[in-house]
């Protein structure tokens, strides 16, 4: 995720929603006005963020509702 992107995404707790881009494509203003400046303090990657080990990561896959139905229908 780009700084940009975490300027515009919405934090839903667990990960973040990054809407669609509804910036101007007009590259002309970057390369004819100068560099962009952005707000963000630090671009969001794998080394800022929590990282799942492999138990973390099934109990996570485990909270999904489609997950707990095809669970649910290999027990009965």
């Amino acid at each position: 995720m780009t700084r940009e992107e975490k300027l515009r995404a919405e934090d839903m707790g667990d990960y973040f929603r990054v809407h669609a881009d509804s910036r101007d494509l007009n590259y002309d203003k970057f390369f004819v006005e100068g560099s962009v400046q952005t707000e963000a303090e630090e671009s969001y990657t794998s080394h800022n963020t929590h990282r799942l080990d492999l138990q973390g990561t099934i109990e996570k896959i485990k909270t999904a509702s489609y997950v707990q139905n095809a669970l649910a229908a290999e027990e009965a």
